[in-house]
């Protein structure tokens, strides 16, 4: 076996993500369901690519009755990914036999192919393997692989409206960005589409005269999927929580979400927000980082559902924004008119109710147009 550029990329790619697997599976912090079905998701591409591995090392012409053990897999990339996202999202996910019937089309897919496979004669298995070797695809296979393609297109889009729906009903709830930002999930699942389209794009190259360019597109592709998992598990090594939220508190907002209850009349949201407004200037709650919105409701003596009524018609906010509003204007107050002429932005940030700094200077950002330190150097001059 000749240790080209390309098998070097195979051998990292596939260690990195048993490892990855393995560091998954034996993670005891966060949600087990969650990192269990990311831990076969990332696994179902090692032994993928594992299969292709050896066929373009010619392994398997030497044993041509274990090839493709791994070609199926990608049928279930869409269901895992789509399942991680709900175990995420819901508080009592569990993975049930309901759950299964998404997995069926692999099963029945790859007994079917591996009966045909397995009932040709040696010859015969051997020519289908040097086709493929040389990216002769069969019609058969191009049209399969397309039909995967869309299948895994189908869920990932699930995923992205899962995340969506989640954001939306999150920042009715919470003042905390940790608490709606899932920014790293989205970006994991586009990352993934990304792959697969491109993946398909060069699938479709190999029958055309450009079919020289597609060992260079796949090592691209394999270099990206590489680079994405030593980042995911150098963080996920560094910040146990990387991979899952970190409050439990978050997992039942859709439950919250839909809590059916009549809708108060336009006066009566006046009042409400009247009382409010007296509360938020005496009581100052968004000082509290953690502050949500039953929170907020049981300091008011009001049912959270009227009471996110009442900032969203008559403030056109969701909560997160309502409150996050205030913390940016005592902030901005401060770094005007300090009563300490030497505290720092740091502490500011702490003071009106941020946990992160991150999150303080994005969102001081977008309700101002300046960062912190630009605000500050502007009024101070």
């Amino acid at each position: 076996m000749a240790f080209n550029l390309s098998n070097i990329l195979f051998i990292l790619i596939i260690f990195q993500l048993l490892f990855l697997s393995f560091f998954l599976f034996t993670q005891k912090k966060g949600q087990p369901a969650a990192n269990s079905l990311l831990g076969f998701f990332f696994l179902s591409i090692c032994l993928n690519l594992l299969d292709v591995f050896l066929l373009n090392t010619g392994i398997y012409f030497s044993h041509p009755n274990f090839a493709g053990f791994g070609a199926c897999l990608p049928l279930i990339f869409g269901p895992l990914l789509y399942f991680y996202t709900r175990a995420i999202i819901y508080k009592n996910f569990a993975f049930n036999l309901k759950n299964l019937v998404h997995f069926l089309p692999f099963v029945i897919f790859f007994l079917g192919t591996e009966f045909y496979y397995l009932s040709l004669p040696r010859d015969a298995q051997e020519k289908l393997l040097r086709n493929l070797s040389a990216h002769h695809i069969p019609g058969a296979i191009s049209i399969t692989t397309l039909l995967i393609f869309v299948q895994f297109l189908f869920y990932a889009v699930s995923s992205i409206r899962l995340i969506s729906n989640y954001k939306k009903t999150a920042n009715q709830l919470f003042s905390d960005p940790k608490c709606t930002d899932v920014a790293w999930l989205y970006s994991t699942i586009v990352f993934f589409i990304s792959i697969m389209v491109i993946t398909a794009l060069n699938g479709l190259l190999a029958q055309t005269s450009l079919a020289k360019y597609f060992l260079l597109a796949f090592n691209l592709v394999v270099a990206a999927v590489l680079v994405f998992v030593i980042r995911v598990l150098m963080r996920g090594l560094r910040q146990s929580y990387f991979l899952t939220f970190e409050r439990e508190n978050l997992y039942g907002i859709y439950a919250a979400s839909k809590a059916t209850m009549p809708a108060a009349d336009r006066d009566e949201k006046e009042k409400i927000m009247q009382t409010l407004l007296q509360h938020m200037q005496r009581g100052k709650p968004y000082l509290d980082p953690e502050l949500t919105l039953d929170q907020l409701a049981l300091q008011l003596s009001l049912k959270p559902r009227i009471l996110s009524q009442a900032i969203n018609e008559i403030r056109q906010q969701n909560f997160f924004d309502f409150i996050n509003h205030y913390r940016i204007d005592e902030a901005a107050r401060m770094l005007t008119n300090p009563e300490d002429k030497k505290i720092t932005v740091l502490e500011v940030l702490y003071q009106v109710g941020f946990n992160s700094k991150s999150s303080f200077n994005t969102l001081f950002k977008k309700y101002t147009g300046l960062t912190p330190t630009e605000f500050r150097q502007k009024n101070a001059s």
